[in-house]
C-alpha cells in the first residue's frame, strides 16, 4: 500500500507542472512579437476553451473506463507537447494547433487527477483525509503560479520571450515520469459498453437524477464560477483604479498566497467551523462582486482578501463533497461535469461583465453581475441543502502518513 501512499507527492508534482506557468507574465507580448493582432489572441484563447469543452467530460468517461494513470500519463504527455510547438512557432496556424493540444491535454487531467487522488486513498483506508491533501495539491498549484509569475518575467528579461517558452516545456515535462510513476488503485468500474450515449446517461444522472450530487455538482460550479470570474475581475479593477504594475504585482502575490494558505490548511478550516457552516459561506462569495461596486477602495480591497480566503478552502471541499457522493466507477466524469459547468458559466459571465462595464462602468458592471450571480447560489445551495445531509469527518493529521500499511 505504501506505493498507493506515494501517488499523492506524484501527483504534487503533475501539478506543479500544470500551474507553475512562467509564460503568464508574456503570453501576450509573446504573440504581439510574434505579429498577432489583438484579436487573433483572442481567438488563440477561444480555441483552447473550445478544446476544453468539447473533451472535459469524454475524457473524464475515457478516465473511468480505461484508467485514470493512463489518462494523466497522456495529458502530461500533450502539455509537454503543446509547449513544444508554441515554443517554435511563429504563425498564428500553429499557435492555434499547440493551444488546442494544450486544451485536450488539460482536459484529460481535469478530474483524473482529484478521481485517482481520492481513490488512492480509499484504498489505504485514508479517504477521510482526501480535504486534507486535496488541499495542499490546490495550495502548491498557487504557489507555483506566484512564483512563476515573478520567475517568468525575470527570464523574459534576461534571455527573451521564447526562452520563457522553452522552460514552461521543460516544467511541463515534469508531470510526464510523475504520471509514469502512478499506481492505478483497485476500484469499481463500468460494465456497461462504451458510448456516447453512456456518457450522455451519465451526465443526466448526475445532474438531475441523484439529486444530493446535482446540488453538489450545481452549487460546486457556481462557486467555481464567481472565482474564476473575480480573478479576471480584480486584475480590470487595479488598472481601473490607476494600479502600476509594481503595485498590482505585490497585491496579486499577496491575494495568491492568501488562498494558497487557505487551501493548504482547508482541513483545518472546515473541521473548526463545521462542514455545513463552510458550505454556506461559500454559497455567499457572489456578494464578493457586490461589494467592490459599491464600496470605496480601502473597503473593496478589504473584501477581495476575504474573497480569497474563502476560496481557499471552496474548491477543495466541493471535490471533497463531490467524491463523497458519486460512485468510483464514474468519479472522473463527474468531476469532469463540474468543471465543464464552471467553464460553460464563465464563458456567460465573463462577456457579460466585459460588456455591462462597457455600457457604463466596471463597478455597475460588477454589481450587477453580483446579483445575479448570488441569487444562482442561493438558489442552488437551498436545492443542495434540501437533499444533502452534510456530516463532518475528522479532518486531522494523517498519523500514518509517512509508513507504509
Amino acid at each position: 500500500m505504501r506505493s498507493l501512499f506515494a501517488n499523492i507527492y506524484y501527483l504534487y508534482l503533475i501539478k506543479l507542472s500544470k500551474w507553475l506557468m512562467l509564460i503568464m507574465p508574456v503570453v501576450v507580448l509573446f504573440y504581439k512579437d510574434n505579429g498577432l493582432e489583438t484579436y487573433q489572441i483572442f481567438l488563440l484563447q477561444a480555441g483552447y476553451s473550445i478544446s476544453v469543452v468539447l473533451f472535459e467530460i469524454p475524457s473524464g468517461y475515457l478516465a473511468d473506463i480505461v484508467g485514470r494513470r493512463s489518462c494523466l500519463i497522456w495529458g502530461s504527455v500533450m502539455g509537454t507537447a503543446g509547449f513544444a510547438l508554441l515554443s517554435v512557432s511563429h504563425s498564428f496556424g500553429t499557435f492555434l494547433m499547440a493551444e488546442m493540444i494544450l486544451g485536450v491535454g488539460g482536459s484529460l487531467i481535469s478530474g483524473a487527477d482529484s478521481a485517482l487522488l481520492y481513490d488512492s486513498l480509499a484504498a489505504t483506508s485514508r479517504h477521510h483525509y482526501y480535504l486534507r491533501y486535496e488541499g495542499r495539491i490546490t495550495a502548491l498549484g498557487n504557489l507555483g503560479e506566484t512564483c512563476a509569475a515573478i520567475l517568468g518575467g525575470l527570464l523574459a528579461a534576461w534571455l527573451g520571450y521564447r526562452s520563457v517558452y522553452f522552460a514552461q516545456t521543460a516544467i511541463a515535462a515534469i508531470g510526464v515520469p510523475a504520471s509514469l510513476l502512478l499506481i492505478e488503485p483497485v476500484r469499481k468500474k463500468l460494465v456497461s459498453h462504451p458510448s456516447l450515449g453512456e456518457i450522455f446517461r451519465i451526465s443526466k444522472e448526475a445532474l438531475f437524477t441523484e439529486k444530493t450530487l446535482s446540488g453538489v455538482i450545481f452549487s460546486g460550479a457556481v462557486a467555481g464560477t464567481a472565482t474564476l470570474c473575480m480573478a479576471w475581475t480584480a486584475q480590470i479593477y487595479f488598472v481601473e483604479n490607476g494600479f502600476s504594475e509594481k503595485e498590482i504585482t505585490p497585491l496579486w502575490v499577496l491575494l495568491n498566497l492568501t488562498v494558497a494558505l487557505t487551501s493548504a490548511a482547508s482541513a483545518t478550516v472546515v473541521s473548526r467551523i463545521g462542514i455545513r457552516r463552510a458550505v454556506q459561506i461559500s454559497a455567499l462569495l457572489p456578494i464578493g462582486f457586490i461589494l467592490i461596486g459599491l464600496l470605496p477602495l480601502a473597503g473593496a480591497l478589504s473584501v477581495l482578501f476575504v474573497f480569497y480566503l474563502v476560496r481557499g478552502y471552496t474548491t477543495p471541499l466541493y471535490r471533497e463533497l463531490i467524491n463523497r457522493n458519486c460512485d468510483s466507477a464514474v468519479r472522473a466524469t463527474v468531476l469532469s461535469i463540474r468543471s465543464l459547468l464552471v467553464r460553460l458559466f464563465f464563458s456567460i459571465g465573463g462577456p457579460l461583465i466585459g460588456y455591462l462595464a462597457g455600457r457604463s462602468s466596471l463597478d455597475h458592471a460588477v454589481v450587477v453581475f453580483g446579483i445575479v450571480l448570488t441569487a444562482g447560489s442561493l438558489a442552488a445551495a437551498t436545492f443542495m441543502f434540501r437533499h444533502q445531509n452534510f456530516t463532518d469527518h475528522n479532518f486531522k493529521d494523517d498519523p500514518d502518513s509517512g509508513s507504509g500499511s
